[in-house]
């Protein structure tokens, strides 16, 4: 099988499944499992892992209801990151994360529907235009062209 491409992709699929997991009933098993996972059998790295694990869910659990969405999104681009990096360096570990991102999905399909949802507002005044292109958003106001 091969999952080279799914590789690649695999630490924003995984961070928005870890965020999203942050908020629901589940949220024990899979950081247990993300400690785990991230410490590679080293216990001060699991540990490391586990107080950073921790400390995002705490600011998820308690941000007010308007920056819950905003914060959520930007504790996944920070995740995607260190997932990914860690998949790119150490391809087993990358293909264990993407069973475990797999096996969530088919575990908590409402969940990881709304784990895939990418939500943008633009907002233009004016004359302003906003053009947006796969993941770029651009928005140009001619009184400033």
């Amino acid at each position: 099988m091969d999952v080279s491409g799914e590789l690649a992709t695999v630490g924003t699929a995984s961070a928005l499944a870890l965020v999203t997991a942050m908020t629901a009933d589940s949220w024990r098993g899979v950081r247990t499992w993300f400690g785990q996972w991230l410490g590679r059998g080293h216990s001060e790295t699991e540990v490391h892992h586990l107080t950073r694990l921790d400390r995002d869910q705490e600011a998820l659990s308690t941000a007010r209801a308007d920056d819950e969405e905003q914060l959520a999104r930007d504790l996944a681009a920070g995740w995607a990151v260190r997932l990914q990096d860690i998949a790119d360096m150490d391809q087993d570990a990358g293909r264990e994360l993407l069973e475990w991102v797999t096996r969530w999905r088919a575990e908590n399909p409402e969940a990881a529907r709304s784990a895939a949802v990418v939500k943008q507002n633009a907002k233009g005044s004016g004359r302003a235009r906003i053009t947006q292109v796969g993941g770029n958003q651009t928005i140009i106001r001619p009184e400033r062209s």
